[in-house]
């Protein structure tokens, strides 16, 4: 037992460890468009060259796990099963819940707000589960995708899926997901870039659920990373 909660407790060490500020930087752009009224934004993530890993102290790759498909498929078929629906729902917590600290839209009240993604909305529309429905309404702002004026594209580089039974244990400052990557700002109807972003280390809170963790890290991405270079 004693060994247990030893082990334990170096998990929840290492987790808080990792710990750090969101470093993102702007490599090239204007970011005036963020002080827009009545303008809206989504996010769009791109999965297709990312590396699963677990990073250890000062971001270091402890281990490396391959691509999402690789680790999805090492963790179990559910997890292959699931991984559609978690990529939708890894979006949906962006700056839309009506509570909760890391919000977008609520740290940039006056400016450009960030609205639903495109699978997301479809997803809303066209189910037919009324307890989805019913909390989807009770949980997010929902904005159709088509008013968006702009969108966020996320290319995840390296990521840490985070650990649930971390989170678990140390609670929602442990466990959570980290990411490097890059990230560009698209005027859709151009198609023209507005800026690019270098995403040196994002990391979310924790939380058991894997998709939450993911809502966790990109609304601090979006809110703690890009917000304060404005």
């Amino acid at each position: 037992m004693k060994r247990f909660l030893l082990l334990a407790l170096s998990v929840i060490t290492l987790t808080i460890a990792k710990a750090s500020d969101t470093n993102v930087t702007l490599k090239s752009g204007s970011l005036d468009f963020l002080s827009r009224s009545g303008e809206y934004a989504y996010l769009e993530i791109n999965w297709s060259g990312a590396q699963v890993v677990e990073f250890g102290r000062n971001m270091k790759v402890e281990k490396t796990f391959g691509s999402v498909a690789e680790y999805n498929k090492k963790q179990g078929s559910d997890w292959v099963r699931d991984w559609p629906t978690v990529q939708r729902r890894a979006t949906e917590g962006v700056a839309l819940r009506k509570n909760g600290s890391v919000c977008f839209n609520k740290k940039n009240k006056n400016g450009l707000q960030i609205c639903c993604s495109p699978a997301t909305w479809k997803f809303y529309k066209s189910t037919k589960d009324t307890d989805e429905k019913a909390s989807y309404d009770k949980h997010y702002v929902m904005v159709d995708p088509a008013k968006a004026k702009y969108k966020f594209v996320v290319t995840v580089s390296k990521i840490d899926m985070g650990s649930g039974a971390a989170s678990a244990f140390g609670g929602m400052s442990t466990g959570g997901a980290i990411m490097t990557g890059t990230m560009k700002a698209v005027e859709i109807k151009t198609g023209k870039t507005l800026a690019t972003f270098d995403i040196k280390e994002c990391q979310g809170m924790g939380n058991f659920a894997q998709y939450i963790r993911l809502q966790m890290l990109f609304s601090t991405l979006m809110a703690n990373g890009v917000l304060p270079l404005k």
